[in-house]
């Protein structure tokens, strides 16, 4: 007669797959998170009491305008994280343009830049056949 040998005690429960999972998924959500961070300039971005989040995400093109100083006479201009100046500006619209004509673009402009670089920008927007613009400003919460 032949009688089987347990390969693990009853009492005993194997930890190894369950500590192999919790490192699957550790990494998976460490993964995750970073995908769906979108990185930005920082800038300081004005309040406005009438502010409202547009329901369409997609075909958005990020136009920063960073102010180097509290004057707001010198700024960086960066458009989709890339560092431009403003001769360059028209043609990379033009050209996202025409890759995408359903584009729209986002401004966010620091609360400390002049109005000048702002008027500038949307002058080559609408140059460019741009009309769709919007300004990114925070919730003043009232």
């Amino acid at each position: 007669m032949r009688f089987q040998i347990p390969f693990f005690d009853e009492d005993e429960i194997n930890m190894a797959p369950m500590i192999d999972m919790v490192f699957l998924l550790l990494i998976f959500f460490m993964v995750a998170s970073h995908m769906t961070k979108m990185d930005r300039t920082p800038v300081d971005l004005p309040v406005a009491n009438q502010s409202i989040i547009p329901e369409q995400t997609i075909n958005r093109t990020l136009i920063t305008v960073k102010s180097l100083d509290e004057e707001g006479e010198e700024i960086d201009l960066f458009m989709n994280l890339k560092k431009i100046n403003i001769n360059e500006l028209n043609s990379k619209i033009i050209e996202t343009l025409k890759n995408n004509p359903e584009v729209s673009i986002c401004l966010r402009v620091d609360r400390f830049a002049k109005h000048k670089h702002v008027k500038s920008i949307m002058k080559i927007c609408g140059e460019s056949g741009i009309s769709d613009v919007i300004f990114a400003t925070f919730e003043s919460g009232e």
